[in-house]
C-alpha cells in the first residue's frame, strides 16, 4: 500500500485528490492538509508517508520551503510537486529543494496515479514542459560536457532525443513505428548504459555527455 499525504490549501482541490487517489486499491491517503505547517505537525503524529503531494503556493511556508524541510527531517519521503506553475525559477528551486517529481495539476487522473506508482518504484515523474525547463538549465553548462556516447545504438540515440524533446512513450513509439513495449525495453537499456535510475538523472547525464 502506498501511503500518501496531500498538502493543498484549496479545499475542493485537496478533497478531490483525496477522493481520486483513495479509489485506487494500492493507494491510501493517510491525511490531507491545508498548509505546510499542518503537514509537518501531521508527520510528527502519524510518521512520514511514502509520498507527499505538495502544492507550491501555500499560505505561510511555501511548498518549496516545506519540501526542503521535509527532506531534511525525513529524507526517505518522496515529494511530488503538483502545481499550475511552469516558471523556470519555481521548477529549479523545487528540484533543488529535493522534490522527486514535478507535474502539473491538469494532468489526467489516470496519468497522475501512474506517476505516483512510478515515483513509488523509484522513478522521477516529470511533465514534458518541466523536462524542457530542466533541459535548458543543463544546456547552460555546455562547456563541461564530455563526448562519451555510452555505446548507444542509433535507435537508442533517437529515443534519447525523443525523451529530451518531451515526447511520451506512446509518441516515441508512433514516431519510430515501434511498439510501446519496445520503447520501454530500449529505455531500460539506455538507463543501464548511462547508469541512471530516474528521469532527472537521465536528463543530467544526457546534457553532461552531449548526447543531443
Amino acid at each position: 500500500m502506498i501511503r500518501i499525504m496531500i498538502c493543498e490549501d484549496v479545499k475542493d482541490v485537496r478533497e478531490g485528490f483525496r477522493y481520486l487517489l483513495n479509489m485506487d486499491s494500492e493507494i491510501k491517503v493517510v491525511a490531507a492538509y491545508a498548509s505546510a505547517e499542518e503537514l509537518l505537525q501531521g508527520i510528527l503524529k502519524l510518521g512520514a508517508p511514502d509520498i507527499i503531494l505538495m502544492d507550491i503556493e501555500l499560505p505561510g511556508m511555501s511548498g518549496i520551503e516545506a519540501t526542503a524541510r521535509v527532506k531534511e527531517l525525513y529524507p526517505t519521503a518522496s515529494i511530488l510537486i503538483l502545481t499550475i506553475f511552469e516558471e523556470e525559477e519555481k521548477i529549479l528551486h523545487a528540484v533543488q529543494a529535493g522534490a522527486t517529481g514535478y507535474i502539473l495539476k491538469n494532468t489526467k487522473p489516470g496519468e497522475l496515479i501512474t506517476q505516483i506508482k512510478t515515483l513509488y518504484k523509484g522513478g522521477s515523474p516529470i511533465s514534458p514542459n518541466v523536462a524542457r525547463v530542466l533541459l535548458q538549465e543543463f544546456q547552460r553548462d555546455y562547456s563541461s560536457r564530455s563526448h562519451e556516447d555510452y555505446n548507444l545504438t542509433a535507435r537508442e540515440k533517437e529515443i534519447v532525443g525523443g525523451i529530451v524533446e518531451g515526447l511520451t512513450y506512446r509518441q516515441i513509439a508512433e514516431e519510430y513505428n515501434i511498439s510501446g513495449a519496445t520503447v520501454k525495453k530500449h529505455i531500460l537499456h539506455i538507463y543501464k548504459k548511462l547508469n541512471v535510475r530516474s528521469k532527472v538523472e537521465f536528463m543530467k547525464k544526457v546534457m553532461d555527455s552531449d548526447l543531443v
